[in-house]
């Protein structure tokens, strides 16, 4: 290395610094964070005592956070410290989020697609149901995993149609029609 280049670098990041663009911790490590709501986090190797008196964590040091019950965490599950004094994936949150009743997630004589679901059903997954050929979806076509934990619909049935004098003409795309009325 000639002997400019370390008073340039040194430079280079005390210029870059003062602009909030670098952040370089070469002796701390990493700053303890703060846990997501109804979640917690997990230290590896050190007593609660311990975690509270530090202010940093060592480089490659990992935390796991973890939720509450009948919570889910939703983004990364586990953040290392970097070299440059920051945990990894600091631009994606973690969150712990209620998670909805797997029930929804099956329809007899039918299908479920669930949309927007993380390992399971949380807040802000939805369902859509449709029946088979010779069903008829009674309910509600879509239901959403609300913040509450709840679904916000009831778990619809598909109930077989009854065929009335025509209704094997249907089948045939013929008129279809029941006892109780038509069906294009």
């Amino acid at each position: 290395m000639s002997p400019w280049a370390s008073p340039v670098l040194l430079l280079l990041l005390l210029v870059g610094s003062s602009r909030g663009a670098v952040h370089v911790n070469l002796t701390e490590g990493c700053q303890i964070i703060h846990p997501p709501r109804d979640g917690g986090i997990r230290y590896r190797g050190l007593t609660p005592e311990e975690v509270r008196s530090v202010r940093f964590l060592p480089f490659d040091y990992e935390i796991e956070y973890v939720c509450r019950p009948e919570r889910e965490i939703v983004g990364p599950k586990v953040r290392k410290c970097q070299r440059d004094g920051t945990w990894t994936a600091m631009g994606h949150p973690s969150r712990c989020l209620r998670t909805c009743p797997k029930s929804h997630l099956s329809l007899e004589n039918g299908q479920v697609t669930p949309g927007a679901m993380e390992r399971v059903p949380v807040e802000g997954t939805w369902a859509e149901f449709r029946c088979d050929a010779a069903f008829r979806l009674v309910g509600a076509a879509r239901s959403n995993c609300t913040k509450s934990g709840r679904w916000s619909h009831p778990k619809p049935q598909c109930l077989r149609l009854s065929f009335g004098v025509f209704g094997i003409f249907g089948v045939f795309g013929v008129e279809f029609w029941d006892l109780y009325g038509r069906w294009d």
